[in-house]
């Protein structure tokens, strides 16, 4: 308890005025009345002994005392503390408005609402001359309202903020509260979310308010990837990623069901324990302008927000690809394979000898076979089967003999390009040799010499085959190799970054987009269809569901965050438990309306004990 002005104490010497008034005895008068009548009527409704007069005297010069103490308190600014953040200049509120803030208890009330309770209640307890900065935080920090003493501006920025779909980066919030911090020291911070910051540093005077549920259960997808089938028209491989928070107090049972075009199409049982995270691979039938929908239900999931990804299944357009030999005979089995994909209409086949290079006509890729340009193309990705003498981006060395292996060692066996190949089947012949550079990585080896290598160099994909598919023995003549040549261009060329016009985001991220229009149709209970103006060339993925520009771009957006699924449980009288806001003190803060009520009371007592009787 202090004064914040106690310049103002001075006052109490007033005080002494009352005090000599009541010492001072004013001396009996006698006067001469016509009638003795009323005074004696008088005297009969105050017939009091001395004792009790004299104490009713001095009990009138402790409230006279007493009111005129509390006015001055009143002046001086009497508050008490309530903690040492109190003692600051500076409080700099950090709110969570990330996407697993939306979670809800039994009585339906949101942790960014439970927040927004508590810290309503606990500012009216700082002092009005603590200036306060309200930070709200998702992927980004947002300054909602910079440092203010007006309690009901800030109240009113406090009221506006609102949950997102949105994975939360507490750092990006940290880091804009140092810098706050560094204008008004000393200063506090004041964090609240669903869970506590990891390492936050010394620097910072923090008080945590943890507003997770004491348990919470939650399986929700984490990640979803979508890719055309090479060799197969209209069909597309789904990969999808489910996860159970690893707080849940038991194993749950959940249940994937997908729908093509608002058809169902399948459904898959997923048996989840408390931080499991399972993958599933499947594949469907679809064509352009389809919606692909997966909705994840699971026993006593609280959160939805993670629970389905919808997006259009893209346009799968013919691969451009240039075929490159030294001389004019082809290779029956390389050209066996591209003709696969060509009949599968995902890929169009130029094909040409040394003369043709540079090509005049721009590719999506270029297949060099048995030989390479003396200048490395730095914008086309490159397949390169069987590589000659060479001396660059790629150094290759050619072997005198051909040498056959029964068998290879397999790399990096997850790896795009080895996508449904069958390595363990593979017999080849390996023609050369040549050194990884840059970020090739390899995925083959050959006894101890790598034979098929995927990865940058000079900027560009590329794919190293050091065989010959004639001569490899059970190589051509299986579907691996057709796949391997269909998964090799496909990754090369990065339909997702060639297109660009369909995509799946993470919600918070930015896409770049052109036209003046972007409908949403939002994903969630019902429908909803929204159009805003485009008022820049990216704009922020705030929503979840599918979006459409004027302008013919398409794609999705989603929350697809490990981080958010995992939503984290709260122990009783763990750090940052709420009971310390709830249970603060409420006489805490500016006791000036306490101490007006207390004159009031005052004057009130003083009026019954001393004025009810009184005659006019």
């Amino acid at each position: 308890m202090e004064f914040l002005n106690p310049g103002s104490l001075w006052l109490l010497l007033l005080g002494i005025i009352p005090v000599v008034l009541y010492l001072v005895r004013r001396r009996s008068k006698k006067v001469r009345v016509s009638t003795l009548v009323f005074f004696k009527t008088l005297a009969r409704e105050h017939q009091e002994s001395a004792w009790l007069r004299r104490l009713k005297r001095w009990l009138s010069l402790a409230m006279t005392l007493l009111l005129l103490a509390l006015a001055i308190f009143v002046l001086s600014r009497l508050i008490v503390r309530q903690d040492d953040a109190d003692r600051y200049r500076t409080v700099v509120v950090l709110l969570d408005r990330s996407a697993s803030m939306e979670v809800r208890d039994e009585n339906g009330e949101s942790r960014l609402d439970g927040a927004k309770r508590l810290l309503r209640d606990r500012l009216t307890k700082v002092p009005e001359e603590v200036g306060i900065a309200l930070v709200a935080y998702d992927q980004r920090a947002e300054v909602l309202q910079p440092r203010t003493t007006k309690r009901r501006e800030l109240l009113s920025r406090l009221e506006s903020v609102t949950a997102r779909p949105i994975a939360g980066r507490p750092d990006t919030a940290l880091e804009t509260a140092r810098m706050i911090a560094g204008l008004e020291p000393p200063t506090a911070v004041w964090h609240l979310s669903d869970r506590l910051l990891e390492n936050p540093g010394e620097d910072l005077k923090l008080h945590e308010l943890n507003l997770a549920l004491p348990e919470v259960t939650n399986a929700g997808i984490t990640a979803v990837s979508l890719r055309g089938v090479p060799l197969e028209h209209a069909r597309y491989d789904v990969f999808v990623r489910i996860a159970l928070n690893q707080d849940a107090p038991a194993a749950a049972k959940a249940k994937l069901q997908v729908s093509v075009g608002g058809i169902p199409s399948q459904v898959r049982e997923i048996d989840l324990e408390p931080g499991d995270e399972t993958a599933l691979t499947f594949r469907i039938n679809g064509s352009r302008d389809q919606i692909l929908r997966l909705a994840l239900a699971a026993e006593g999931d609280q959160f939805s927000l993670d629970d389905e990804v919808t997006l259009p299944l893209p346009e799968i357009r013919p691969i451009l690809a240039a075929w490159i030999r030294p001389d004019e005979s082809e290779d029956p089995y390389t050209r066996f394979a591209l003709s696969s994909l060509q009949e599968s209409g995902t890929f169009e086949l130029l094909k040409g000898g040394p003369k043709a290079w540079p090509l005049s006509e721009k590719v999506d890729a270029v297949i060099f076979d048995g030989w390479l340009p003396a200048e490395w193309p730095t914008d086309t990705p490159a397949i390169v089967l069987n590589p000659p003498d060479f001396a660059g981006p790629l150094v290759a060395k050619r072997l005198a003999a051909p040498v056959p292996y029964d068998s290879v060692r397999v790399g990096m066996e997850d790896h795009p390009v080895l996508f449904r190949v069958s390595s363990s089947r593979v017999a080849l012949t390996q023609t050369g040799l040549y050194e990884a550079r840059g970020s090739l990585e390899p995925l083959w080896f050959a006894g101890k010499d790598p034979v098929l290598s995927a990865g940058e160099v000079g900027g560009q994909r590329i794919v190293v085959m050091g065989f010959s598919p004639g001569l490899s023995e059970r190589l051509p003549l299986t579907a691996s190799f057709p796949i391997l040549m269909g998964n090799a261009l496909f990754w090369c060329v990065n339909q997702e970054e060639r297109g660009g016009s369909n995509r799946l985001y993470r919600s918070g991220e930015l896409a770049p987009v052109t036209g003046t229009t972007i409908t949403w149709t939002e994903s969630g209970a019902g429908t909803k269809r929204a159009t805003f103006p485009i008022t820049s060339d990216v704009v922020e993925m705030d929503r979840r569901g599918v979006w459409e520009t004027d302008s013919g771009l398409r794609g999705a957006s989603h929350l697809l965050s490990r981080e958010e699924t995992d939503l984290r449980s709260r122990g009783e009288g763990e750090e940052g438990d709420p009971a310390y806001f709830a249970t603060s003190n409420r006489f805490a803060g500016n006791l000036k309306l306490w101490l007006l009520a207390a004159v009031a009371m005052v004057l009130l007592l003083e009026s019954w004990l001393f004025h009810r009787h009184a005659v006019y």
